[in-house]
């Protein structure tokens, strides 16, 4: 991995449709590894925190020209969170004000097990501070350094298997029992699961048999110098031919959240201009939309690529348009909480205007912020899946 340089950005895969949903900075270089630091320096915990924000700030700021369609997901240790928490926060800053104009890709911190102490109760605050600033949240490694306990609690926005674990399944009976025991917490507790480091046919097998839709690892995509999507496609051979066979839940689980479904929204400020807005998704072909967000990233227009392309295609369409703002030709976007269950949030497509049924979905948070867009075709998908299984 050090012929990447220092670091590299490796796809995560929805194993269902191929689709990228994530890309993780990885460092490259030992040096910048916690890990292998703490085993060759005698350092304290705030010594160790400081370092590792440092790298991970280093490690997006790295990057150019984000695919915002995608979160970028960033290591930091689980001790950083409780011992550096304010200098991680400044990550969205960072990057915000090196690109000047440019809202910052969504965010998800990756949270790996103490090296050196990270009390629960000092890390659950540290995770609400985080989640507060606006930064998704994961855990990588549950089964190694978290209690199932501390997932329920943490209710994180992703659950990562470590490789270790992945490389075990297809022959050790105890490795994917552990695995089952994670997996069941998450669904209780809406958490979506992806495996990590997945290398060979047989651990993507194992992995689809416990019901686990994204993944990453070199069988399915190799990192990459860029921060971009563009190219990946998943092989067909490792495209389902049937949807995979899903564990019969022990006891009745609520509906998934759409948040699961969610991918990040191509967001532009409320004021740029229309041709900001064709820009952008002539950047982004796979998007569907545009989100137009005031200072605070709350959402104040939609722009649906169809009409908006219509519009400005027109006769005279880029005289009229290309300088005027384009909240002009935006709509009201079509928001909901992002914990939403997906029969509910495609209840609310179906019960609104229908000219605007297939448009994407804004998801918020509690503070009403954008944090992402779901397809209605992906609501679709996941709700007639469900109710066949």
């Amino acid at each position: 991995m050090s012929d990447c340089g220092r670091f590299a950005f490796e796809p995560l895969l929805n194993l269902a449709n191929g689709r990228p949903v994530g890309l993780e900075v990885l460092r490259c270089q030992a040096r910048d590894q916690a890990e292998h630091v703490a085993r060759n320096a005698v350092w304290g915990t705030r010594q160790l925190a400081e370092f590792d924000s440092g790298i991970a700030i280093a490690s997006v700021l790295h990057g150019a020209g984000y695919d915002a369609t995608v979160p970028l997901h960033v290591d930091v240790l689980a001790d950083t969170v409780v011992t550096a928490r304010r200098r991680i926060g400044q990550l969205r800053g960072s990057l915000l004000s090196r690109d000047a104009g440019h809202p910052p890709p969504p965010m998800l911190l990756e949270i790996n097990p103490a090296l050196s102490a990270a009390p629960a109760d000092a890390l659950a605050e540290g995770v609400a501070e985080l989640r507060a600033a606006g930064f998704g949240i994961g855990l990588d490694g549950p089964a190694r350094g978290f209690g199932l306990e501390l997932i329920a609690e943490l209710a994180p926005d992703l659950v990562k298997l470590e490789r270790d674990l992945v490389a075990r399944l297809p022959y050790q009976p105890l490795a994917r029992t552990v695995a089952q025991a994670v997996i069941e917490v998450c669904r209780a507790v809406g958490v979506r699961v992806a495996a990590t480091g997945v290398a060979t046919a047989e651990q993507l097998a194992a992995v689809r048999d416990l019901g686990i839709a994204w993944a990453q690892g070199p069988l399915l995509a190799e990192p990459r110098r860029r921060p971009s999507t563009e190219g990946i496609v998943l092989p067909a051979d490792l495209l389902p031919r049937r949807r995979p066979a899903v564990p019969a839940p022990r006891s009745p689980t609520p509906p998934p959240p759409a948040a699961g479904l969610g991918q990040a929204a191509v967001s532009l400020w409320d004021d740029v201009p229309a041709e900001s807005v064709r820009q952008a998704l002539a950047d982004h072909p796979q998007a569907g939309s545009v989100v137009l967000l005031d200072p605070s990233g709350r959402p104040t227009g939609f722009l649906d690529r169809n009409r908006f392309m219509l519009a400005i295609s027109g006769p005279f369409g880029r005289a009229l348009y290309a300088d005027r703002p384009a909240r002009a030709l935006a709509d009201l976007p079509r928001a909901l909480p992002a914990r939403t269950d997906v029969r509910t949030a495609l209840q609310f497509c179906l019960a609104g205007d229908r000219e605007r049924s297939y448009d994407d979905l804004v998801l918020l948070d509690d503070a009403g912020v954008c944090t992402g867009v779901v397809r209605v075709t992906d609501l679709l998908q996941e709700a007639t899946a469900t109710t066949a299984a």
